[in-house]
Formats: structure tokens, C-alpha cells, sequence
């Protein structure tokens, strides 16, 4: 049995599509549809109770006022009655054959998370542009450089997500990696699947774009401590090889040199701090990305 579970704020321009993308899935064991209010203040609300009324036994509406998806979806996961959790964001949506093709996928494997590729859509008033997301058979490289799905393109055991208490609610990003991280810990199993059965939307506002100083700072910081509890976690488990301590200090090395107009000194005190050590050409080709980068934002302007 399968609930999805869809947190819901300020959603009222996109909630239909998701929840008519779910409606759409050709699987027969969807037992039930969880909207989850989280604090909008637009007609958000009015679109769930007119959604519920419509199909009272099949979609439920909750409210969660502490603030936050992580919030939200833990709400809904108490409240579920599936033995599989598809988590949804209510900007996104599922292809019809999302669900049942993830479900087969965990039943045959044993699986308790299923890591699936996506089609990223990004909209701007300026352009538009997809990119397909791909995942990786390998855990432990896929911890490290983010191809190990994201909320919606992934299918979820609800006892493997209880079993580590679900979402950290304190965390303001990067919230699927550090869940990943605590289940694999745990000992949950994962298998890839890298069809793309989900489509993600993004746009200027969205969390990894944000102009605020200080959140982006959380942002890039919340990153890096993933890629560190991942180095923790292998030097524990005697599996820290020199590829995959390579992999974590490339990434966190890219992170701050990509973002260092944004981060200023920050970006600098941090690579202080952590003192990452990658190759020589990798130094080179960020270098001279940033710089043709620089040139090209001066010759626009």
C-alpha cells in the first residue's frame, strides 16, 4: 500500500497539477493522498478542503504550524496508512508510471529507498531550459556529488523512515541528503532507477538560488557538512579510499570556488578551514571557468 504525502504552502497556482499527476499514476495500490497545509496564507487551504470534499476517502488534509516541508512531511508520515511513502513537493509532478515501476523495483530488490532520475525544468524571465538528472548505483559516490535522486523522483519504506524518525526539521536545505545519509547509516538498502518519472520545476525563488546572504552561506554550509558525515561515516566503516576522500574534497572545493562571488571572504575563510586538497587540473579548469565567466559578465555589462 502506498500514501503520498504532499506539503502544501502558497501552493494554489501549482497543487492541481500535482495532485491530478498522482490521480494519473496507472498503480492500484495508492491508498490515499495527504495534502499537508504548512501556513499559506493564499487560497491554498480552500483548494484542499474543495479537493477533499471531491474524493473524501482516497485525499486527507492536515495542518502543521511549525514552518518547513521537512515539518510537514513528518506530519504526514504519522498520519499515513501506506507501507511505501512518494513524497511529493507541490510544484512537481509524476508520470504514470512513476509509482508502479519504483514499487516492482523495491519488492524484487528488498529495497527500502529507491533513488530515481528526474527532468529538472528551470524557468526564468529570461529562459528556459531542462536538464535530465541521473542517479548512481553507488551509494557512496552518490552521497558525495548529489546523483542519488532528490524528494519527489525517490520512493520511500515508511518503517526504514520511521526507523531514523524522518526529516530533520531543523535543517533549512539539503534536508534528502542528510535523510539519505542517516538511512543508509541505518542500514537501509538502495537501489537506483534511471528512468525519469518525475518533473521538477524550478525558478528564481527556489532554495539553492537564493540572493540572501546569509541563508546562502547555510546553504553552502549544509552541503558541506553532508560531504563530511559521509567522510565520518567511511573512515568508520574502513571504506574511506583515496577516490572517494578525492571525490569529497573535489566537491567541497568546487563548492567554494563556484559560489566565491557570492561568499566573498567567507568562500576563502572556508577553504582555510577545510583545506581540500584536489588536482592540479582541477584547480586550473575552475580557475579558468571563473574567469571566462568574469570576462563575459564584464563585456554584457
Amino acid at each position: 500500500m502506498v500514501s503520498v504525502i504532499i506539503p502544501c504552502y502558497n501552493c494554489s497556482r501549482t497543487i492541481d497539477r500535482a495532485i491530478k499527476s498522482v490521480m494519473s499514476q496507472n498503480c492500484q495500490d495508492i491508498i490515499e493522498i495527504i495534502l499537508v497545509n504548512n501556513n499559506s496564507t493564499d487560497n491554498t487551504l480552500e483548494l484542499l478542503n474543495s479537493y477533499k470534499r471531491q474524493y473524501p476517502n482516497f485525499i486527507f488534509v492536515y495542518s502543521e504550524l511549525k514552518k518547513g516541508a521537512p515539518a510537514a512531511r513528518n506530519h504526514g508520515l504519522k498520519v499515513s496508512k501506506g507501507d511505501w511513502i512518494q513524497f511529493l513537493d507541490a510544484d512537481d509532478e509524476l508520470l504514470p508510471n512513476k509509482i508502479t515501476r519504483q514499487l516492482a523495483i523495491a519488492i524484487e530488490n528488498s529495497a527500502d529507498i529507491i533513488a530515481g532520475g528526474c527532468l529538472l525544468k528551470y524557468q526564468s524571465a529570461k529562459k528556459t531550459y531542462d536538464i535530465y538528472r541521473t542517479v548512481t548505483s553507488d551509494v557512496w559516490q552518490g552521497l558525495i556529488t548529489s546523483n542519488l535522486g532528490i524528494t519527489s523522483s525517490n520512493f520511500w519504506r515508511k518503517s526504514a523512515l520511521s526507523d531514523v524518525h524522518g526529516w530533520d526539521e531543523n535543517l533549512t536545505s539539503s534536508q534528502e541528503y542528510d535523510l539519505l545519509l542517516r538511512m543508509i547509516k541505518n542500514s537501509a538498502k538502495l537501489c537506483s532507477d534511471n528512468e525519469f518519472n518525475t518533473v521538477v520545476y524550478f525558478s528564481d525563488n527556489s532554495v539553492s538560488k537564493s540572493s540572501n546572504k546569509q541563508r546562502f552561506k547555510q546553504i553552502i554550509e549544509n552541503r558541506i557538512n553532508i560531504r563530511l558525515r559521509v567522510k565520518d561515516e567511511l573512515q568508520f566503516r574502513s571504506l574511506l579510499t583515496p577516490d572517494l576522500k578525492t571525490a569529497i574534497d573535489t566537491y567541497i572545493y568546487t563548492e567554494l570556488i563556484n559560489n566565491s562571488r557570492q561568499l566573498g571572504n567567507y568562500s576563502t575563510d572556508l577553504l582555510h578551514k577545510y583545506k581540500p586538497e584536489v588536482k592540479l587540473e582541477t584547480v586550473l579548469k575552475l580557475k579558468t571557468k571563473l574567469f571566462f565567466k568574469k570576462v563575459f559578465t564584464l563585456a554584457k555589462g
